[in-house]
Order: C-alpha cells, then structure tokens, then sequence
C-alpha cells in the first residue's frame, strides 16, 4: 500500500486514535510522519512495525476510520450495534 494523507480537517477522529496510540512515544514506527495539516500514513508499514499484536488491532480500527468519516456519519443503522458491541467488549 501507498502512504495516504490524513488531513485534520478532513479525520479529525482517526487522527486522534492514532494520537492517542503514537502520540506519546519517543520513536514513531515506520508508517506514521506527522505533518502540519496531519499524518501521512502507510498502513502495511505500520501494520509491519514493532507495534504489539494488541496496538496492531488499533491500527486496523484506525484504518477503517476515515473511510466512515470521510463519507459523512458513519455505520449503516443495522450495524451501529454490533460494532459498538464489538468494540465495547474488548476494551472493558
């Protein structure tokens, strides 16, 4: 895959998961360059990284992220709910 930028205005809330999963490290893996206006991002890359299996999850979370932001609201209806229940399980 090709590096994608993701533009702050355009993925605010999958910018932040991947502030909230890298922000905070001395040393970003290989697929992740913050920029002004956001992240230029290399999904395989990071997916490739030394990132533990669990922060790899995150990342395929955040993959999918700007896909529903992008396109104005997210999840169909018939789906909201197993998503969110997905999800809610692993991290309670």
């Amino acid at each position: 895959m090709t590096t994608v930028h993701l533009h702050r205005d355009d993925v605010p809330d999958t910018l932040a998961l991947l502030g909230a999963l890298l922000g905070d490290r001395s040393k970003l893996p290989e697929g992740y360059i913050l920029s002004t206006t956001g992240a230029d991002v290399d999904w395989d890359l990071l997916l490739e990284s030394w990132l533990s299996t669990t922060e790899k999850a995150v990342v395929h979370i955040a993959h999918g992220c700007p896909i529903l932001e992008r396109h104005g609201g997210g999840l169909p209806l018939e789906l909201r709910s197993a998503v969110r229940a997905a999800v809610e399980s692993t991290t309670e």
